[in-house]
Formats: structure tokens, C-alpha cells, sequence
């Protein structure tokens, strides 16, 4: 793990966006730590954290809550053995407001060897609802390999691979008898859930049409870019330079070949929405 300089010439450390201070206190509270498995929602999270106590700690959930860490609204974290399950919200910017915070907390834990995992949902492209994707590359919706920011005004493309020895060991961990496809490929992180991932079913009137959004699936194929969701460029780009292992595990809800709309039930959504879950939890009991 590589953390700014800066950050450890500092008297005091305040984590804004945890409302946290790093003290000798919190650091025990996080030390130990080598698995970080985040997801958008607080709720998704409190679930994982319930699964992780019952597959390692045989916790029944009925007589067991997990302590939320993180005391702000923003972010909600929850321990488990090693395994840390934390929320991340919605996007790039609302994931790297979370990494930054996360991985100083990290560091002064003492935790430099983690690896970060998301877990998420996506619309997948051209492959059947329910698949899960193991993402090797984030692109952006212009289909450039790579993450931009501009400090200062000036541009700079930041790599977006995954970690592929992390990916390896997921798929290895994985049984036979899943009873559903993990796919290997490339992701679109969106800058948004409507117009950057070409729908026709968002408020605003798209500037493209339905040939201009076919031309687009075509290239899209060509790179092998399976599902559509927002937060695996920003993810990528963090922690290839902070040089953490990660990568973005992610079920596909529908096939957006087919349209925009989501059609399968509520339970079966539910049901998609576990795989993977399910996928890190295989892989997590070939570490503890």
C-alpha cells in the first residue's frame, strides 16, 4: 500500500468523510484487517456482514448485530473476523471520497497488504441476466481504457486494470456447481445510470438515437466489454496507485441488447443480487 506522504506529517489525521480521528483507539478497532468487500448500499452491507458471521463465526443472525464502525451518515462499516464489509454509495466520486478515507485508515491500522473487492450489480451486455462478471478493465463511456481527472486543470488518464492474480484466485475458489456463469471481461463505468449508458428511458430527451446505439454496442463487443455500471474506473485508478490489490465482482440484471427496462421480479433480483455475495464467500473460505 502507497499513501501520500503528506498525510504522515500530519499532527492530527481527521477523516472528514468518516468523521474520524486516527487515534491509538480506532486503530485497534481496524487493525487486522486483510479483506475490504464493498458495496453501494448501507443495507447490502449490513447483509454481507450478517452472511460473513454465520459462514466463519457461525453466528446465528437472530442473536447477532453488527456493529455499525463508521459514525457517519455517508458510509456504514462493519468487521468480521478479518473481513471489513463497508458501503460505498453511488458513482466515482462517491467511491473515491470513500477509498481515500478508507485506505489512510488502512495504513495507520497497519493493514498495508489488503485487497479491496467490490461487490455490485450491473446491466450486462450481451450475455444472459444473472451472469457475473469479473472485471479485468474499466473503460469510460467514451471507451477509453482509463480513468481522467484534472488537477489543476490539467488532464491525466489514470490506468484502470484490475489486480489479475486476485481475479485468478476468485475464479479458482469457485465450485463446479454454481448454477450460473462467472465471466471474465471488461467493464463501463457510467457517469451516470441514464444517458452514459445509452438508455432511452431517463427524463431528459438522449442526443442519440437507436442506430447510433447499436454502432456503439458493436465497438463495445469488439473490446469485450460485458456489463454497464459506474464506480469500476474509479476503483481501478485508485488503487492501482496506491498500489492495492482490487478488483469489482458483479451480477448483470438484465441484457441491455434488449432494452432498458428491468424486467424480472423482485425476488428474482433478489436472488441475482446475492451471487456475488456468494462468489466472495467461496473465495474468502480458501483464506480464513
Amino acid at each position: 500500500m502507497k499513501i501520500n506522504n503528506l498525510i504522515k506529517a500530519l499532527d492530527k489525521v481527521y477523516l472528514y468523510n468518516f468523521n474520524m480521528i486516527i487515534t491509538e483507539q480506532l486503530i485497534s478497532e481496524f487493525k487486522g484487517i486483510k479483506y475490504v468487500c464493498m458495496q453501494g448500499s448501507s443495507n447490502r452491507s449490513l447483509e454481507f456482514a450478517l452472511k460473513l458471521a454465520k459462514e466463519f463465526l457461525r453466528i446465528d443472525a437472530k442473536y447477532f448485530a453488527p456493529v455499525n464502525l463508521i459514525p457517519t451518515s455517508k458510509f456504514k462499516g462493519y468487521r468480521i473476523g478479518n473481513i471489513l464489509s463497508i458501503s460505498h454509495g453511488m458513482g466515482s466520486a462517491s467511491i473515491l471520497t470513500m477509498l481515500h478515507d478508507l485506505s489512510v485508515l488502512m495504513y495507520y491500522a497497519g493493514n498495508h497488504d489488503c485487497e479491496y473487492i467490490r461487490l455490485g450489480t450491473s446491466g450486462g451486455i450481451n450475455i444472459e441476466p444473472g451472469s457475473v462478471v469479473i472485471t479485468d478493465q474499466a473503460f469510460m463511456a467514451d471507451l477509453v481504457a482509463g480513468y481522467k481527472m484534472s488537477p489543476l486543470g490539467k488532464d491525466i488518464i489514470y490506468p484502470t486494470n484490475m489486480n489479475s492474480d486476485l481475479n485468478l484466485r476468485i475464479l479458482k475458489a469457485q465450485p463446479k456447481n454454481l448454477g450460473f456463469d462467472i465471466l471474465e471481461g471488461n467493464s463501463i463505468a457510467a457517469d451516470d445510470f441514464y444517458l452514459s449508458q445509452c438508455r432511452f428511458d431517463g427524463a431528459i430527451n438522449p442526443s442519440y438515437d437507436e442506430l447510433h446505439q447499436k454502432k456503439y454496442f458493436e465497438k463495445i463487443k469488439e473490446l469485450n466489454i460485458l456489463n454497464f455500471e459506474m464506480e469500476s474506473a474509479a476503483l481501478a485508478s485508485f488503487c492501482n496507485r496506491a498500489e492495492i490489490p482490487a478488483t469489482m465482482v458483479a451480477v448483470t440484471l438484465l441484457n441491455r441488447i434488449h432494452g432498458d427496462q428491468i424486467s424480472s421480479s423482485y425476488n428474482v433480483l433478489e436472488k441475482f443480487s446475492l451471487r456475488p455475495q456468494e462468489i466472495i464467500v467461496n473465495y474468502l473460505k480458501t483464506c480464513n
